[in-house]
């Protein structure tokens, strides 16, 4: 994979497929890259040009020892974006959903269109709890122990970096007390916004979203989960590819 220095660390991506409509692919908490492994090859298939990365901490990406923001970690994804040759329908999962919806807002020059998938703009006081119990989980018993507590059933899952992955995780429960909610009125790029039925965070925070961004499309998949893109490919892809299309 190719890497990008990114001031002493390196994020590693690649880019596969040669269309001229460019797609950008976030993971979420604890996956790699690999996770979209089922999507590449479809969305190649159908003429698309593809980027997968892996965020910061996890899979073959470094960790640096600085504060991790909602900010940096968009400007992450547009560093990737932008050398491969942006702009780009940007789909993010979970909390790679939350990096894309905040790439969106600080870099909207770089974005075509908005996949949302099983994601928040905000979280309770209960949700912010479960990210600090995370982050604790990293530092105290390390990334195979993380794993297992966020139910990782994806034999390509490589254990995240432990201290880089507690500070994505307590950034993530910033959402509790700064919600990106209210800003996503700002958005004005077709969205869809797509989640399980059986999603375990719930389908409110996608409903959220649906109603803030002028115009979103929400499709809550019935009998799904939260890794809907794993449970059912090829209706996952099926809905995606309909919606890139239909936004050019």
């Amino acid at each position: 994979m190719p890497e990008l220095d990114r001031g002493g660390w390196s994020l590693r991506y690649e880019v596969v497929g040669s269309g001229s409509e460019f797609v950008v692919l976030t993971h979420g908490f604890g996956a790699t890259a690999e996770t979209w492994r089922h999507q590449v090859p479809a969305l190649v298939a159908a003429g698309y040009r593809v980027l997968t990365w892996d965020l910061r901490a996890h899979g073959r990406s470094g960790s640096p020892d600085e504060p991790v923001t909602l900010h940096n970690r968009a400007a992450d994804l547009a560093a990737g974006v932008e050398a491969a040759g942006g702009p780009a329908h940007a789909l993010g999962h979970s909390a790679g959903g939350v990096v894309t919806m905040q790439f969106a807002l600080d870099r909207p020059e770089l974005v075509r269109s908005l996949v949302l998938v099983g994601t928040a703009s905000e979280c309770n006081a209960r949700a912010h709890a479960w990210y600090e119990s995370l982050a604790a989980t990293a530092e105290t018993q390390g990334g195979e122990a993380l794993l297992k507590k966020l139910g990782s059933r994806d034999a390509a899952d490589a254990p995240p970096e432990p201290h880089g992955f507690a500070r994505i995780s307590r950034a993530m429960g910033g959402l509790h007390t700064a919600p990106l909610t209210s800003a996503l009125e700002a958005v004005q790029r077709p969205t869809f916004v797509v989640v399980g039925e059986k999603d375990f965070l719930g389908v409110g925070g996608s409903v959220i979203i649906s109603r803030r961004i002028a115009g979103a499309r929400l499709e809550i998949v019935k009998e799904r989960g939260h890794a809907l893109f794993h449970e059912d490919p090829e209706r996952f892809n099926a809905l995606v590819i309909a919606f890139l299309k239909s936004v050019g």
